[in-house]
């Protein structure tokens, strides 16, 4: 039995792990829908969206609609910060001040959130990047997760400084990229989390 073997017999840790794992595929699955949103606009979009949308120009889109207070964002954080906490327990023996700093992220973002009703979000992004650098550390998660990780953080935290700024289809497609990127980072550690927990 390897390390990740002796780490996931544990009855506890496999059921944190589908808890993880779960919690992680609805986060992919609400950023996917916020995509579909752009052209249904039946609901709430969350912030990444707000922004794509002040990058290309969308009419009637203001800078205002990221002091909201909103579900899709509150969910998002929430669901990022449980995915991260199954991350921290896989990786932790990678790096565990590394792990604890990415966990505390969406956290604290969802605090500062709630507080501010506009900083925060940026929690995710962070988190995402720091967790995924970690995943470069072992042998647990694949280069290619972790590098789409890291891509994808860093593009949509270079829109995310930017919006409203400036209207720019070049951040505007980098952004975009970075959003797809990121939903499919989130589909494949729900994958990895799910597998590990049915490792006996």
């Amino acid at each position: 039995m390897d390390k990740l073997e002796a780490e996931t017999a544990s009855p506890r840790l496999k059921s944190l792990y589908q808890v993880c794992g779960a919690a992680a595929t609805i986060a992919g699955a609400l950023l996917l829908f916020g995509v579909i949103n752009i052209w249904l606009s039946s609901f709430q979009d969350n912030w990444l969206v707000i922004i794509f949308k002040l990058q290309v120009g969308f009419g009637g889109v203001q800078t205002d609609r990221l002091n909201v207070l909103d579900f899709p964002d509150i969910a998002i954080l929430a669901l990022v910060g449980v995915t991260v906490l199954g991350l921290y327990a896989a990786l932790k023996g990678a790096s565990k001040i590394w792990s604890l700093i990415a966990l505390a992220q969406p956290w604290l973002g969802l605090v500062l959130f709630i507080v501010t009703k506009n900083a925060g979000r940026s929690g995710v992004m962070g988190a995402v990047l720091v967790i995924s650098a970690v995943m470069l550390r072992n042998d647990i998660f694949n280069r290619s997760t972790a590098c789409m990780g890291i891509l994808a953080a860093v593009l949509l935290l270079v829109g995310d400084l930017s919006a409203g700024m400036l209207h720019s289809n070049v951040i505007a497609i980098l952004f975009a990229l970075g959003y797809a990127l990121m939903v499919t980072w989130f589909f494949q550690v729900a994958r990895n989390l799910l597998k590990i927990s049915s490792v006996s």
